[in-house]
């Protein structure tokens, strides 16, 4: 199963592509506004995603959690290294979902450079079947 998991270094990582390199006191305001909810839903389980969220999981391999869980059991050599191979494959995510229109049909890069944030449309849990059958995302 793949998911993005709510991560604080993934929130992290956003936040310094996005915000604190931007001039735009209204991004600012609403990423702060919006929070885990630039990629989560609102009221909802952790384990849905809008429809950035959504892109992004997409495009990160397996479980995030689980993926340092079992690296952590191993050492924390090993967690520390799997921690740098998520955030580097998130840059990655981040940087290509940039090209991806949001489901209300406008580009992510377009959305934010508006100073908006990712709405709950589009959104869907990682814990149904049909999550990772779009493998034409892993293929580009």
């Amino acid at each position: 199963m793949n998911t993005c998991s709510a991560l604080a270094p993934f929130k992290k990582a956003f936040d310094e592509k996005y915000v604190k390199s931007s001039d735009n006191d209204a991004l600012k305001a609403a990423f702060k506004s919006a929070s885990c909810n630039t990629c989560h839903v609102k009221g909802k389980k952790k384990d849905w995603l809008n429809g950035y969220g959504v892109q992004l999981a997409k495009r990160i391999s397996g479980n995030a959690k689980d993926r340092l869980a079992m690296a952590k059991a191993i050492s924390t050599d090993a967690q520390k290294s799997e921690n740098e191979k998520l955030l580097a494959e998130l840059k990655k995510a981040l940087k290509e979902t940039e090209s991806v229109k949001s489901p209300s049909g406008v580009l992510f890069s377009a959305l934010f450079a508006d100073s908006a944030m990712p709405t709950a449309k589009g959104a869907k849990s990682v814990r149904t079947e049909d999550f990772e059958s779009d493998d034409e995302v892993k293929k580009n």
